[in-house]
């Protein structure tokens, strides 16, 4: 076996000190059969992104700098009608502020004319031989062209490995084909597109992380059917959002400095997992950054209203803090040491044609000098989301919920102040209406002051948001005798999904695995990790054998067993057989999903180029997790060669 002896102690998942993101690489596609030691594998460029959003909400200067002249683009992906904004080219001074600008709606379909050229073009703008502008000019078409063969709402699928991922409801608004065998894509010759179970070089699905849903498009009878990935499908959508904004922005015709604006993404908590995060990064060239819509609807909330039009949330929430202000001073008469806390407390209520959500978030420090950004700090508690065919049907659900997490997480937070709707103006009147209805059940909530949103404040906020991370918007703080610049939002985040992992001791039968131990739940605080998972091949010996990895007389016999020489072939038949399963569950009550192959963490490849890699076990590895802001999951294996 590869390594020293293994110390003593059983399996251990221990939680280290602090919040820092370790230095890892997200898994990519084609995945290894194992995993190597010492040492992370280079992280790709989806995770690294990810990392500095995690670490600091923003990106370096550095990586900005080449950007900078360029505008913002931002975009509300998952509305029917998606709302796209800009923010403009970074100001001499940040900390003034300019304000978002709306650029307009555009549609969440993708549409092809049908003909010939169409066919061709599509196809070598997939093998990246043709622009977006030759797409747009000989492939594209409006989306009521009653010929346009349409990819409905590519967003809906990104990421996903197995068509039953997605729910059945998003199913039965498309054509799918649950069995696609290479052969039967040639045996119909009708025009449309098809969902269905691929890979990601096109090959049969197997099982593994190599599989995708994919959509078969046939723009012509007389061509072959092409083969679009969901994140291939919706950077189509992107590159349209980037090229209204040139428009808007008289940036000119220049291919390359269109598709180097900056993108700024808003996602539903629901669809904020690993495998649908990671694919939007490939849509966006791996560039992107991204946002929990209700913390982009939040932002764009909080933004004053023109001249002449006051912004009645922010007169609610003037009125509250100056409410606690005098609270305050009396207080401080009793207590001269007393402290002044402005955290008021918003939950804000919003929905897609596929989901709902609700969030609360606690706003505070108040910053006049930046009216992009009046309140400086949002801390989310808690956010509660669900998929469903007629999304309404779940406010009552998240609502409780969403309460209970208040309650069991800060029960020492205030009532709400206000509580925000967002969407466009069908959906706020009908949630609206539908809150009105149920609002008695929440007993605390039932006399909220309800304030309704602009249509467009997520896609605003999201470009504030954009403008934050990329240094074009901060606030001056002191710093001793002089000022320095901050981030003009700090935006302290928790998880909307939970992330575990299942242990197989005996080499993956499916009977074998353990229950799924939770590393990172519900409303965890992010960026969470890295999250250590001792590993030891001595433990999985005992681990199969039955008895309890719990210090006791009967564990440290069987320990004394499994060691030195003699234990050599039981520990390395353990480790070989040793299988950790990432999982991840997207909603409270759904089931867990496999991020990524099982990982063979006590397995080290070893072999000469051109010869058969061997398998070598190792005595120990410490498997670390972490889990960033957006939602990706990175891995890092340390152990000894």
């Amino acid at each position: 076996m590869a390594g020293g002896g293994g110390g003593g102690g059983g399996l251990m998942m221990a939680h280290p000190a602090g919040n820092a993101v370790g230095r890892a690489g997200a898994p990519q596609p084609p995945p290894q059969a194992s995993s190597t030691h010492g040492g992370a594998p280079p992280p790709s460029a989806a995770f690294l992104g990810a990392d500095l959003l995690d670490k600091q909400q923003s990106i370096s200067l550095k990586q900005v700098k080449h950007t900078a002249h360029l505008p913002i683009v931002a975009v509300d992906l998952y509305a029917g009608e998606p709302h796209v904004a800009m923010y403009p080219p970074k100001p001499e001074d940040p900390s003034i502020g300019t304000p978002p600008v709306l650029v307009g709606k555009m549609k969440a379909d993708v549409a092809f004319q049908s003909t010939e050229t169409a066919q061709k073009t599509l196809r070598k703008w997939l093998a990246k031989q043709k622009t977006y502008t030759s797409l747009q000019t000989d492939a594209l078409a409006k989306n009521d062209d009653a010929a346009a063969v349409l990819i409905k709402k590519p967003q809906q699928w990104l990421g996903l490995r197995r068509l039953e991922d997605a729910p059945e409801f998003v199913r039965s608004r498309v054509t799918t084909e649950l069995a696609t065998p290479a052969i039967s894509q040639e045996t119909s010759l009708d025009v449309g597109t098809t969902m269905a179970n691929s890979t990601l070089d096109g090959s049969q699905p197997t099982g593994d992380d190599f599989d995708r849903v994919v959509c078969n498009v046939r723009i012509h009878s007389s061509k072959k059917v092409l083969t679009v990935l969901p994140e291939e499908a919706t950077q189509i959508l992107l590159n349209q959002a980037q090229h209204h904004v040139a428009t808007k922005s008289n940036l000119g015709d220049d291919e390359d400095e269109i598709a180097d604006c900056p993108m700024a993404v808003a996602i539903p908590a629901y669809a904020s997992h690993d495998a649908a995060v990671e694919a939007l990064y490939d849509a966006t060239g791996s560039s992107g950054v991204f946002f929990q819509r209700s913390v982009c609807a939040l932002s764009g909330a909080l933004l004053p209203g023109p001249e002449g039009k006051p912004n009645k949330l922010l007169e609610r929430l003037n009125e509250v803090r100056t409410a606690m202000h005098k609270e305050f001073q009396r207080e401080q008469a009793k207590n001269p040491g007393a402290t002044f806390e402005d955290e008021i407390l918003l939950i804000l209520l919003g929905m897609t044609d596929e989901g709902f959500e609700c969030t609360a978030v606690q706003v505070s420090t108040l910053q006049p000098s930046n009216l992009c950004c009046l309140y400086g700090d949002f801390k989310v508690l808690s956010t509660v989301s669900y998929q469903a065919e007629n999304p309404l049907t779940k406010i009552r659900q998240c609502s409780t919920e969403l309460e209970a997490a208040i309650d069991q997480l800060a029960p020492e937070a205030d009532g709400p102040g206000g509580l925000v709707i967002y969407g466009s103006k069908a959906e706020q009147v009908s949630i609206a209406a539908k809150w009105n209805a149920i609002k008695l059940k929440q007993k605390e909530w039932a006399d909220v002051p309800v304030f309704n949103t602009n249509p467009d404040c997520v896609a605003i906020g999201t470009a504030i948001l954009g403008a934050v991370s990329h240094g074009r918007l901060s606030v001056l703080v002191d710093a001793g005798a002089k000022k320095k610049a901050a981030l003009g939002i700090r935006v302290q985040n928790v998880a909307p999904a939970a992330v575990g992992v299942q242990i197989n001791y005996f080499g993956g039968a499916a009977e074998k695995w353990e229950p799924v131990k939770v590393i990172f739940d519900f409303d965890r605080r992010i960026p969470a990790g890295p999250y250590a998972i001792d590993l030891k091949a001595a433990d999985c010996v005992i681990s199969r054998s039955g008895i309890s990895t719990t210090p006791d007389e009967a564990f440290e016999k069987a320990y004394k067993e499994v060691q030195g020489a003699k234990g050599i072939p039981r520990r390395e038949e353990a480790a070989l057989n040793l299988k950790i399963q990432v999982v991840q569950k997207w909603a409270r009550d759904g089931e867990w999903i496999n991020v990524g192959d099982p990982m063979e963490p006590l397995v080290k490849l070893e072999g000469d180029v051109g010869e058969e890699e061997k398998r070598v076990a190792c005595e120990s590895v410490s498997l670390k997790l972490s889990l960033g802001v957006s939602g990706m999951i990175a891995t890092r294996l340390d152990g000894e060669l």
